[in-house]
């Protein structure tokens, strides 16, 4: 069991032989039964008669658990961060001295484990807000794009689910989206702003911007599946795109589904040289660039989610 910090209570995260009612409905507050009890105290507690105890007959599992059984508290440095709880199997008559012993070690082990982890979950958090504010400082150069990122980042997650793709792969696509267009912190902003025309050498310096997004992002570990949207979010499906004229599948989900989503919220918005277009010109330019620019299973997703969910929310 695991101490949530934000809801202060104890939840089931691994178990065997434990029923998924059980897993999913068991909420126990410190010192409340006897987990809450041992993850209060910083103290092992042995259940040699769990039918008979008070403090155990009210837990939900305990139909499913008579047996005898031990609670270890999780702490570092006596920092509680959850409780491993293990009932005798059928086999054995009671602990013995070796068991306990080797448990305890189990649990230091587990301990700080969680506390890697935790600490590794801060370090991201912190990596995270960092790179979001770079982002929003990228939307205030471009006063045109607004926020441009805060947009993408919400309709990437809802296509990236649409698509089923693993949980941790929409955490990351909905980074990129939020991120992809970092690397403008290193192009002129009035660049970024002329109201006219781009002359060829001002198209190749915006042309930069995905690489040195990737070269921001890269050295942030956790950010490194990331990096590589980023870098590939101005790839065509046809491979006409940049900067290594990667073609369909070569260029990761994430990016074709960023590069779908950036060029729809660009065609929605007002731009230095034209207002937005409406709605069904948007729709027209996505569908007739499937196969081209964009890859068409991601079009089709993403213009299904458009009509169903995104028709009322305005554009920008």
């Amino acid at each position: 069991m695991v101490y949530n910090e934000e809801l202060r209570e104890l939840k089931i995260s691994a178990a065997k032989n434990v029923s998924k009612e059980v897993i999913e409905n068991t909420h126990i507050k410190p010192g409340q039964g006897i987990a809450g009890r041992a993850f209060q105290t910083g103290e092992t507690i042995f259940v040699t008669d769990p039918e008979h105890n008070t403090q155990y007959k009210d837990f939900i599992g305990s139909e499913e658990q008579k047996e005898p059984f031990i609670a270890i508290p999780l702490k570092v440095k006596d920092k509680p961060f959850g409780v491993l709880n293990l009932h005798l199997s059928r086999e054995k008559e009671s602990f013995t001295d070796y068991d306990l012993k080797f448990l305890t070690l189990l649990a230091g082990e587990a301990a700080i484990t969680l506390e890697n982890i935790k600490l590794y979950e801060s370090i991201e958090n912190f990596y995270l807000e960092m790179v979001q504010t770079l982002a929003r400082v990228i939307d205030a150069k471009d006063a045109y794009t607004g926020d441009h990122a805060g947009r993408a980042r919400a309709k990437a997650r809802a296509l990236a689910e649409e698509l089923h793709m693993p949980a941790q792969m929409i955490k990351y696509v909905e980074y990129a989206a939020l991120l992809h267009d970092i690397g403008k912190i290193g192009i002129d902003g009035a660049i970024l702003s002329k109201p006219g025309r781009l002359t060829a050498d001002e198209y190749d310096e915006i042309k930069k911007h995905p690489a040195i997004g990737y070269q921001i992002l890269a050295p942030i570990h956790f950010l490194g599946p990331v990096a590589q949207m980023v870098l590939c979010h101005q790839e065509w499906f046809n491979g006409m795109g940049y900067p290594e004229g990667l073609r369909g599948e070569e260029i990761p989900l994430g990016a074709r589904i960023v590069a779908t989503i950036d060029a729809w919220d660009a065609m929605m918005s007002d731009r230095p040289y034209r207002k937005a277009l409406s709605r069904e010109i948007g729709i027209s330019e996505l569908e007739k660039g499937a196969g081209k620019q964009f890859d068409p299973q991601v079009v089709e997703a993403f213009l299904k989610l458009e009509r169903r969910e995104w028709q009322d929310t305005p554009a920008a």
